[in-house]
């Protein structure tokens, strides 16, 4: 089994869609977990609004690429299209940051919500 990272990031009724992704996640990777959420400023002008971030762990015996569909897929059915980018809208992006060491993504895995995020992961729940 292979362990993988994904990035979750949403600007356009962020709860809501985030919500929708992580439920059909779920129905792909059953053993996924989700880290808390954290809002962040967009790193692009063309981007408003704040992003909603959230970032999810699990296993899998898919390839990368096989994975990258699979997400691909999710953001279609949460509702994105190619034309909202121009418009400053992210319905939700979901990218695949690492899979098992291998950071994919490199920019990503730096950025500061990551890292806070990643850091939840290891703190034991109450």
């Amino acid at each position: 089994m292979a362990t993988f990272l994904l990035s979750i990031g949403s600007n356009t009724f962020a709860k809501t869609n985030i919500d929708k992704a992580r439920r059909m996640l779920t129905r792909l990777f059953p053993d996924i977990v989700f880290s808390q959420s954290v809002l962040s400023e967009p790193d692009d002008e063309r981007y408003s609004f704040l992003f909603r971030n959230v970032l999810a762990k699990g296993e899998t015996e898919l390839l990368p690429d096989e994975v990258i569909e699979k997400i691909k897929q999710t953001e279609r059915a949460v509702g994105r299209s190619p034309r909202d980018k121009y418009l400053g809208k992210v319905i939700i992006d979901i990218d695949l940051i690492r899979y098992n060491e291998e950071i994919l993504r490199p920019d990503d895995f730096q950025r500061e919500y990551v890292q806070q995020l990643l850091s939840t992961f290891d703190t034991p729940a109450d």
